[in-house]
C-alpha cells in the first residue's frame, strides 16, 4: 500500500493569498488620513448626493441598523449634535444595513429625527464598503480626509471630544 506524502498545505496557503488579495479592495477599510472614496446615492428623501461635492463641509457617515440597540441609543445624540452644528457646516447621512425588505423600518427612523439616509444596497456607489455592523461612522473633513472612523455607539463625549474640533478648524 502507498501512502501520499504530498504536503497540500503550502498550495492551500497561496491559493488563500491570492484570494484575498483580490479580493481586498472589496474588503478595503477606507484609512485615517486618506482621501475619502467614493458614496453617491438618492436619499429617502428624494435629493440626490454625492461625498465628492461635499467639500467644505464635515461629514459624519453613520452605518444604521433598525435592529441595533445602540443605533437606537446614540442617534438622538446624533440629531441633537446635528442641531446645534448645522450652521458650521455640519452634514450627517445615515446609511441602512438593514435587510431591503426592512427599508421602511430605517426609513421611519431617519424622518422621525430629521436626518437623511439611504439604504446601503441602494448606494450608487460605495467605496466605504458593502456594508459593516452597525452602528459605525466615518467622519470627513473639509478637505475630503477620513478622520475618524468609530464602532460603537456614539456618545455627546465623543461629539465634543472628536467631531467638534474637527467643526472648529
Amino acid at each position: 500500500m502507498t501512502t501520499c506524502t504530498f504536503d497540500f498545505r503550502p498550495a492551500l496557503f497561496a491559493l488563500l493569498l491570492l484570494t484575498n488579495l483580490a479580493l481586498a479592495p472589496a474588503w478595503a477599510v477606507p484609512e485615517i488620513g486618506e482621501p475619502a472614496p467614493a458614496l453617491k446615492g438618492t436619499l429617502f428623501s428624494g435629493k440626490k448626493f454625492d461625498l465628492a461635492q461635499m467639500r467644505g463641509k464635515v461629514v459624519l457617515i453613520n452605518y444604521y441598523s433598525s435592529y441595533s440597540k445602540q443605533s437606537a441609543f446614540e442617534i438622538g445624540s446624533i440629531e441633537a449634535f446635528l442641531e446645534e452644528n448645522r450652521e458650521k457646516g455640519l452634514v450627517v447621512i445615515y446609511i441602512g444595513v438593514d435587510r431591503p425588505q426592512d427599508r421602511h423600518r430605517v426609513e421611519r427612523m431617519v424622518e422621525l429625527y430629521s436626518l437623511e439616509g439611504i439604504m446601503s444596497n441602494e448606494l450608487d456607489e460605495n467605496g466605504f464598503g458593502e456594508k459593516y455592523r452597525a452602528p459605525r461612522a466615518f467622519v470627513v473633513d473639509r478637505n475630503g480626509i477620513v478622520r475618524s472612523r468609530e464602532f460603537g455607539s456614539k456618545t455627546p463625549f465623543y461629539f465634543q471630544e472628536y467631531l467638534a474640533p474637527i467643526l472648529e478648524e
